[in-house]
């Protein structure tokens, strides 16, 4: 009898710290805080996916183990969309749906993204997507959602800038018909009068399309000056090795989107000479001693065991605003919220500075950017507020 009570009353405990809990080596509760992740695990964008998780688990591990949240521990719950709008949305709804979630890192496909913001908002839970279409947060900030890395505009706006002092005026513009590639294409559209550029053609491809033999020989027979790509799928491999073997005289321009090991070793040499431009973290190294994004980048690297992608920067300067939120507004969604909103300002993280505001939703400004080109399969900062010469 005295054992059947005993093996009653372990049962009961355990399924008790199930639920609140577990004990710390010295006897405190340790509470589980957790926030789901919907992802592009799988699908044309999975690189995307890949890269945020990556960081994600890195950065949580490190964090747990060092006791970072005291007597909390965080776990993040990963869901795969395979890239796909639809999927996101149920991906997401379990997550708004379970009051456990305490947070949401949204998809790192633009699309999805797009399709899972409202839920977040109609269900008041702090949502920091890892892609970055401009209408999640404009023409006026949407309640509940953030974004921590640069809009689609942000990156359009820094790269105009650069080619206007290159006297770049003629643009052909290709990208994919998902979210970034409309919304990058749409941007610089939008752009373009303010800064003088002529658009020359607008294409818009299937991240299916195999060979872009035509589309470039349009562009190389046009009077364009620049060729200006916005993918993140597996086709933007191809147009950069078939922009080279097609000899096209344009300058050959990508995005921060294109910041990867795998893509610049997998279209290197042919990449080299390309423009492209993203936030500071990707170029963590050339960033003056003692500049504080350095040293956080620095460490997010080290952390991961591998040289930073553009990725790992995106997820990782979301997670550090969201633990900043919740060290600074505690555990809940309402106060996570309202630490995003009106605690962070001037946060400084692995991708740059950031300035969250009731009004601004999105975080990155232009003294986080950088510009300039690839060189021995590399990014080299040559343009921006940190590399002023």
């Amino acid at each position: 009898m005295k054992r059947l009570l005993l093996a009653a009353v372990v049962t009961a405990t355990a399924g008790l710290l199930a639920l609140t809990g577990f004990a710390s080596a010295s006897g405190q509760q340790v509470r589980i805080v957790y926030i789901g992740m919907d992802a592009p695990l799988t699908g044309p964008t999975a690189v995307v996916g890949q890269g945020d998780r990556e960081a994600v688990n890195a950065l949580v591990r490190f964090w747990n183990r060092a006791g970072a949240f005291k007597n909390r521990r965080i776990q993040v719950d990963v869901l795969d969309n395979a890239s796909n709008p639809s999927q996101a949305v149920q991906n997401v709804q379990r997550f708004v749906a379970d009051s456990k979630y305490v947070a949401i890192l949204g998809s790192g496909n633009a699309g999805a993204a797009i399709a899972t913001a409202p839920l977040a908002t109609a269900g008041r839970i702090p949502f920091l997507a890892l892609s970055p279409p401009t209408p999640l947060i404009s023409p006026a900030p949407r309640p509940y959602v953030y974004v921590a890395l640069p809009t689609d505009r942000l990156y359009a706006y820094s790269m105009a800038r650069y080619l206007k002092t290159l006297g770049v005026q003629r643009i052909a513009l290709i990208g994919d018909n998902g979210g970034f590639g409309r919304g990058g294409v749409a941007q610089v559209k939008a752009l373009a009068s303010s800064y003088g550029f002529t658009i020359t053609d607008d294409i818009i491809f299937a991240p299916t399309q195999t060979s872009f033999a035509a589309e470039l020989a349009k562009v190389r027979n046009s009077n364009a000056q620049a060729l200006w790509v916005w993918t993140v799928t597996p086709p933007g491999s191809t147009i950069v090795k078939e922009f080279r073997q097609l000899q096209l005289p344009q300058r050959l321009i990508l995005t921060g989107g294109n910041l990867s090991e795998q893509f610049l070793q997998g279209t290197c040499p042919d990449v080299n000479g390309a423009l492209v431009n993203s936030f500071l973290g990707v170029v963590w190294n050339q960033l003056p001693q003692g500049h504080p994004v350095r040293a956080r980048a620095q460490l997010t690297q080290r952390v991961i065991g591998k040289p930073l992608s553009v990725f790992h920067v995106d997820a990782s300067t979301s997670l550090f605003a969201l633990k900043a939120a919740m060290e600074r507004g505690g555990f809940t969604r309402a106060g996570i919220n309202t630490a995003l909103e009106t605690k962070l300002r001037g946060l400084v993280t692995p991708g740059g500075r950031l300035f969250f505001g009731p009004r601004n939703h999105s975080g990155v400004q232009m003294d986080s950017m950088w510009a300039g080109r690839i060189v021995q399969c590399k990014p080299r900062a040559l343009v921006g507020a940190a590399f002023q010469r």
